[in-house]
């Protein structure tokens, strides 16, 4: 152990180890321009929202991909569940690719991916191709949801240039605010432009409009959103010295690390598979997280068939029932930080100045109130005898509830696992992407069974039962953390 730390203080100061110090950092991402910033985010979280609508796209044009086909509502279903759980599976790869390689790389061949395979989507006259080029489009557009968080802790870090810790942290959890809706606003968008499209065209238009959507982003990123990350960053600065000075000393950390393609896809991807087992915070809240996002899949199948079963909506109204949860969750992002840090504040001056990740966790608090309030409206509203605005209202107090739940576990996974940023928010983008995939296989079928009161309400009681979790972490989440591995230490 001496040894180590003798060999780390050499390092610190060996001249030609290159570092930002704030003098000639032109390759720091942490000095752009805050709009320049704000951008990154922008696109980023434009990103995020294209993949996810992608997902839920496919909703309003099963019933013509049925009949195309001669296929089962199972057999379509896949088509939903097959693309999450690309998603899912495809940041377990790529967040440690990022982490070795760098976040723009893994942005644009992502995107490119996701594009090629949307082709297949698209065009194939074969539902076995459709669902493959599903699953790998999901698979290659998980970079967005997977690596964002990684982007966002390399932008907003403190350095010389910025006002200091304190504004970095609150810029950190505003863009996580942001970025955090396009997830759940994006499939609540898909089958709103789904049920318009298939109420009148073929169903290939869906996936035409939505493969234009995903060429602009892909040019988007090309050209407005450069490397973020530090340890690739200090290369390119280490490079730009020995070229500058003719010396060839100079050198980057990550320089000394022989990092295989192999080491970082495979080998490394194991990381956020341990974080599951072990850290039981991370479990926990993954959980969670899977539930919240499940049942707004769940809505895919369940929403047609409540509003077409109760209300006689046509195919173009199924996908206006939507705009509740949309309303819901956009009106949350923008309300909710005003209030959201009005009490962190709090808490901080309680806690003399000193900020802790579980203070991130109040926003989780509220929601989980919210969530089962939300299903109980829906569940007990949807007659016949009842104005239709009542249920969707139902959704949009919903919609609510998941911003707020997903606010507080993502900033707090981006603050309490900030060196493994990219490989905590995989290993829960993983977990509520295999609960999401599953949960619509079973939805229509258990509202036939139950149906659509006791079926809403059964989801709901089980929000219930979760209610104490983050009232139990924020109370022994700082020793939890420090049973953790891989969770960041509070200064």
């Amino acid at each position: 152990m001496a040894e180590e730390l003798e060999i780390e203080s050499q390092k610190e100061d060996d001249p030609f180890l290159v570092k930002f110090d704030g003098t000639d950092d032109k390759e720091d991402a942490s000095r752009l321009s805050r709009l320049h910033k704000w951008s990154i985010v922008g696109i980023i979280s434009f990103g995020s929202l294209c993949v996810t609508c992608i997902s839920s796209s496919w909703s309003l044009a099963s019933p013509q991909i049925m009949k195309h086909f001669h296929i089962s509502h199972e057999v379509s279903t896949l088509g939903i569940s097959l693309y999450i759980w690309g998603l899912g599976t495809g940041g377990i790869f790529l967040s440690p690719i990022s982490e070795f390689h760098g976040r723009r790389l893994v942005y644009i061949f992502g995107i490119l991916i996701t594009i090629l395979f949307e082709l297949v989507t698209t065009f194939s006259d074969n539902i076995g191709a459709m669902l493959f080029g599903r699953f790998m489009s999901g698979f290659a557009g998980s970079s967005f949801m997977s690596v964002a968080s990684g982007s966002f802790a390399d932008l907003f870090k403190a350095n010389k240039a910025h006002d200091g810790k304190k504004d970095a942290n609150k810029e950190l959890a505003l863009a996580m605010v942001l970025y955090s809706v396009s997830p759940f606003v994006g499939p609540g968008l898909g089958p709103l432009i789904s049920g318009f499209i298939n109420s009148s065209m073929n169903f290939i238009w869906t996936f035409i409009v939505l493969l234009l959507w995903s060429a602009l982003l892909l040019i988007l990123v090309i050209f407005f959103v450069p490397e973020t990350y530090e340890p690739i960053n200090l290369k390119r600065k280490a490079k730009r010295l020995r070229k500058q000075t003719g010396d060839d000393r100079y050198y980057a950390p990550i320089d000394k690390t022989e990092i295989t393609l192999y080491h970082s896809v495979v080998i490394s991807s194991k990381r956020p598979i341990l974080l599951i087992f072990r850290d039981n915070m991370t479990m926990v809240l993954c959980f969670y997280t899977g539930f919240t996002l499940a049942v707004v899949y769940m809505f895919f199948v369940a929403f047609p068939f409540i509003f077409q079963t109760v209300y006689n909506f046509s195919l173009s109204e199924q996908g206006m029932s939507f705009l509740g949860l949309v309303v819901g969750m956009i009106s949350t992002c923008l309300i909710s930080p005003y209030f959201i840090d009005k009490l962190y504040l709090k808490l901080l001056h309680r806690n003399n100045g000193v900020s802790k990740p579980e203070f991130r966790f109040i926003p989780l608090m509220i929601g989980v109130f919210i969530v089962p309030i939300g299903l109980f409206i829906i569940a007990w509203t949807a007659y016949p005898s009842v104005h239709w605005i009542a249920p969707i209202i139902g959704s949009a107090v919903y919609g609510c509830g998941t911003i707020l739940v997903f606010n507080g576990i993502f900033a707090y996974t981006v603050e309490a696992y900030r060196l493994y940023a990219a490989s905590a928010m995989a290993t829960n983008s993983f977990i509520r992407s295999i609960m999401s995939g599953v949960f619509p296989l079973f939805g229509l079928q258990m509202y036939k069974a139950m149906g659509i009161h006791w079926a809403t309400t059964l989801l709901a009681l089980f929000a219930v039962v979760l209610i104490p979790i983050p009232f139990l972490f924020f109370k022994y989440g700082e020793y939890l953390r420090s049973k953790s591995p891989y969770a960041w230490s509070t200064d």
